[in-house]
């Protein structure tokens, strides 16, 4: 098992591509296991293809992580189990593409749902890029109290919550991630749906995303968001 961290976003690595741990064995092996990490990786494998299987730190399980995916693709070219510059790997989002361009760029899964919603007097987005977030733009970031108000608005959602603020030339993201029950530093489902947001008023293709573990990377083309960021291995048990 390995850890490995996605701009603060910090995952166990399990190569389970025996099958070794169970579907019914997963969630309690999370929890026994994941210790202050954000979450657990499955590295399995579906006939010849790769298969991300992504729990959440409580021992849930989540449809994509996107910061998980981009883990996931260095530790395939770290065991050198893909030598490509371009391949793909399954998840429970679908297929997913993967190039490797001055980084690791991973095709996000396309967003399924979008809708206007107040939520206590909150207005912002719902959507849905794999698994479910709620967006809030405000005027400073960095004032929001996160753990609370995201906490509170997560309940209401049953979403992950992200407060944005559109700055000169970038965006500044935190998140509330829900089965993690925190603001962690980094999430790359978080940061792309807030990307389609701002897209889609503004039309930029591309835009620098600040969060609290560094700087990510994201841009359109045909339709199709990609997301870069950086990538390393933490420790090893």
């Amino acid at each position: 098992m390995v850890c490995y961290s996605a701009n603060g976003n910090t995952f166990l690595m399990v190569d389970n591509t025996e099958k070794k741990i169970s579907e019914n064995e997963k969630p309690d092996f999370v929890r026994n296991h994941v210790g202050d990490l954000d979450g657990v990786i499955f590295v399995e494998k579906v006939g010849e293809k790769f298969f991300m299987d992504y729990y959440n730190r409580d021992g849930s399980m989540a449809t994509f992580c996107g910061n998980g995916a981009r883990a996931f693709s260095q530790y395939l070219i770290d065991r050198g189990w893909v030598k490509q510059r371009k391949f793909t790997f399954l998840s429970r989002a679908g297929e997913i593409k993967v190039f490797l361009d001055d980084g690791i760029w991973v095709r996000m899964p396309a967003v399924s749902e979008v809708k206007e919603l107040e939520v206590d007097g909150y207005r912002g987005h719902f959507v849905v890029v794999g698994v479910p977030h709620f967006i809030l733009e405000v005027k400073n970031v960095d004032e929001v109290d996160v753990e609370k108000l995201g906490r509170l608005l997560r309940h209401k959602t049953n979403a992950n919550v992200d407060f944005y603020e559109v700055a000169q030339g970038f965006l500044k993201v935190r998140t509330y991630e829900r089965g993690v029950e925190r603001e962690t530093k980094a999430c790359g489902t978080g940061v792309t749906a807030v990307f389609f947001v701002h897209h889609s008023r503004t039309g930029s293709k591309e835009m620098k995303v600040l969060v609290p573990g560094g700087t990510l990377f994201l841009r359109e083309e045909n339709g199709e968001i990609y997301l870069k960021g950086d990538v390393r291995r933490c420790s090893e048990e």
